[in-house]
């Protein structure tokens, strides 16, 4: 599969944002604002799209609407990014309604997570762009800090410098927090995934990779607010399409809000155990608890983009640039 990479950025070029799921809502509007603020600060221009300013439902406008926004700030060629206020639950409703040649003509970054999954994924399976899983603009960069929390938004900065604005490898990352050896090797493959539920999403349908897509792939995935069955299934839809077979390692990220059981008598594993217990039949090696996902800061992931790891380390190292 031949991948794009987009043009790099240079300081003092323009950067549209999107609102490609969730409206920018009243009680965002705060961190909306100070996330546009910390992208200004390093030297970017701003241009909202229209979407910013609608709400329909759970989404801002149509998914036509939508989709009409995103493919304009494709189509501009004074946008040299594209990053998503926020993620949501309606991407997948926009993607039929995309310009994937268009996109494929004027590849540039694509920035987002949670539900902006949708859109890396479908945009790489369909032409091959990297698509940049990393924080967004009103619950990444414009997050409200807690204790500890103080040198995020110059870690936001540093990483989107250092991802984005230039074309060499980025090396080795330091993590923020304590990561884990859950499966002992060292592994070296592309980058793929997102949130695992909307990995799960797309599964079975033509906006999801090829399965020799994943030949020698190092899935990452985080999850949030849901129960550990779900993750139980989710995973094992992996291991159904014959995906868990191809791929060469596994990070795993931020595990947030995971919900009990309803049926209160069931005495439930850890995620660990869980997880180890599903993944028992591989050798891949697993490293855990990684500096992505929700309500912390994000290493960005940028899917196609290789990568090696080493548990024992506790090493994460970029090979190669995801911007040319």
């Amino acid at each position: 599969m031949k991948i794009i990479k987009p043009p790099k950025l240079n300081i003092g070029d323009t950067i549209g944002i999107v609102a490609s799921s969730l409206p920018v809502l009243p009680s965002f509007k705060e961190n909306y604002e100070r996330g546009k603020k910390l992208i200004e600060e390093m030297g970017f221009k701003i241009k909202e799209g229209k979407t910013i300013s609608q709400t329909r439902w759970w989404m801002a406008g149509t998914p036509k609407e939508v989709a009409w926004d995103i493919n304009n700030m494709f189509a501009d060629k004074k946008i040299k990014a594209i990053i998503a206020q926020t993620g949501g639950y309606s991407a997948i409703s926009i993607l039929e309604h995309l310009d994937y040649p268009l996109i494929a003509q004027n590849p540039k970054p694509f920035i987002g997570m949670s539900d902006v999954t949708a859109y890396h994924l479908a945009i790489f399976a369909k032409i091959g762009m990297v698509g940049f899983h990393m924080d967004d603009v009103t619950f990444g960069m414009g997050r409200e800090l807690k204790e500890g929390q103080q040198d995020w938004p110059k870690l936001d900065q540093e990483f989107f410098l250092k991802f984005l604005t230039r074309n060499e490898a980025p090396g080795i990352i330091k993590p923020v927090t304590e990561w884990e050896e859950w499966k002992t090797g060292k592994a070296e493959g592309h980058l793929i995934g997102g949130i695992l539920e909307r990995i799960s999403v797309l599964a079975g349908s033509h906006y999801f990779p090829r399965p020799e897509v994943f030949e020698g792939s190092i899935l990452f995935w985080e999850e949030v607010g849901v129960e550990l069955t779900d993750i139980y299934q989710y995973l094992y839809q992996l291991k159904n399409m014959g995906i868990l077979e191809k791929i060469h390692g596994m990070l795993i990220g931020k595990l947030k809000y995971i919900k009990p059981a309803m049926e209160t008598e069931i005495i439930e594993p850890t995620a660990k155990e869980m997880i180890l217990d599903v993944l028992k039949d591989y050798r891949f090696p697993i490293m855990a608890n990684l500096d992505f996902g929700h309500f912390t800061v994000n290493i960005p992931m940028p899917i196609g983009i290789k990568v090696s790891f080493d548990t024992s380390k506790k090493q994460l190292k970029f090979l190669e640039s995801a911007v040319v």
